[in-house]
């Protein structure tokens, strides 16, 4: 059997087995022909606070497993310091190193600073990790139109840094999980939210009409508005035009409710009369690990890895029957509970553990990963 070569290690080395998620079992990809070269995604948000060497060599690892599109937050509050003041230097130095990996970045436009940022409504379940919406969209524009003109098509850091490969931001996802309390003031709000979303779609559009528009990452989840509910709320509130591209996180137990949920959503767009709009799945994970918590998406590393292959593998032969442009794992490596936070399963999601040791599940994704690649 054949053997992609690495070893595992705190370099961020990691052997990548081909033999690995195949079998008579395993769905195959025959179908993925015409899918897009970034269908294969990753999340690896701790990678933009590492030490550049490390940050590097993590990068370099995603690319080499078969990622080529990184979704990352730009945050809002880390760029905007003081008001009116935008300060890019720390994503200057990311974007770096991201150039150099040739991953794509899709950045999910979010966060609020304090002085922008929304009272709580009457009713709303605030708590110390809740983000708010910003008091006027106007302010948001500026902060969108800000990330656009840096490193959207024709941006000021390319042009600056000619010697890099040049892979410019074409995908914008407007805001995270706004049907979750805890990413919208503590009251989700559909109809203000595609308010949000017209105000990013139109700057986003004026500086970039060929740029893609994707609308916040739905999860389907008990702590806030179920997703398909709210994906009818947002076209009753006029969604339909504002974006191209319904941005999903179904969450479930098995890779056939993860598809399911996905299809169910883009039928609620069909159902609109937006049947073109497409689809991406631009956050879904299982945990794994002795450490994981217990979960409905907690399972053994053997079980992780053949989760992670199927969804590849199914999901690049159903995709044209739903309009799927992408699958974002999530994600790249374990972490630990922030300051103050508590554990829980989505910080055992990773397919490398925070040890740096690789779990069986990066050796699925990579073969997945390639098998897609080279019908692409």
């Amino acid at each position: 059997m054949r053997r992609r070569v690495a070893a595992a290690c705190a370099a961020w080395m990691f052997v990548l087995l081909a033999g690995c998620g195949g079998g008579p079992d395993t769905p195959t990809t025959a179908q993925a022909a015409a899918l897009p070269e970034g269908f294969v995604g990753i999340t690896a948000a701790e990678v933009f606070a590492a030490p550049a060497g490390s940050r590097r060599q993590a990068l370099d690892a995603q690319y080499a497993a078969g990622a080529r599109t990184l979704r990352q937050w730009i945050n809002w509050t880390e760029i905007e310091t003081r008001r009116g003041r935008f300060d890019f230097r720390a994503y200057d130095a990311f974007m770096e190193d991201v150039a150099r990996a040739k991953l794509r970045v899709v950045p999910i436009l979010f966060g609020m600073p304090k002085f922008h940022a929304a009272k709580p409504k009457k009713g709303a379940k605030v708590t110390a990790v809740t983000t708010f919406p910003p008091r006027t969209n106007a302010s948001y524009a500026r902060y969108v139109t800000e990330v656009v003109k840096r490193y959207g098509r024709n941006g000021t850091f390319w042009k600056k840094n000619k010697d890099l490969p040049q892979v410019p931001i074409v995908s914008y996802q407007v805001w995270n999980e706004p049907n979750l309390p805890q990413y919208w003031g503590g009251r989700p709000d559909a109809k203000a939210y595609v308010n949000l979303l017209k105000t990013g779609s139109r700057t986003i559009r004026k500086l970039d009409p060929d740029a893609e528009v994707l609308a916040g990452g739905l999860p389907d989840s008990k702590q806030g508005v179920p997703l398909l509910r709210f994906v009818r709320q947002m076209y009753a509130a006029g969604a339909k035009g504002s974006f191209d591209t319904l941005a999903v996180h179904p969450y479930a137990r098995d890779v056939t409710g993860v598809l399911r949920g996905a299809r169910q959503a883009h039928q609620v767009s069909v159902q609109a009369g937006d049947g073109d709009v497409g689809l991406w799945i631009t956050e879904v994970g299982w945990a794994a690990g002795p450490k994981s918590p217990g979960s409905a998406f907690t399972v053994t590393e053997a079980q992780q890895a053949k989760l992670v292959g199927d969804l590849y593998r199914l999901g690049a032969r159903q995709a044209p029957g739903m309009k799927l442009r992408g699958i974002i794992y999530y994600a790249w490596r374990d972490v630990r509970p922030f300051p103050g936070g508590k554990d829980f399963w989505g910080l055992h999601t990773g397919l490398v553990k925070r040890n740096n040791a690789v779990k069986p599940a990066l050796s699925a994704y990579a073969d997945a990963a390639k098998e897609i690649q080279a019908q692409q």
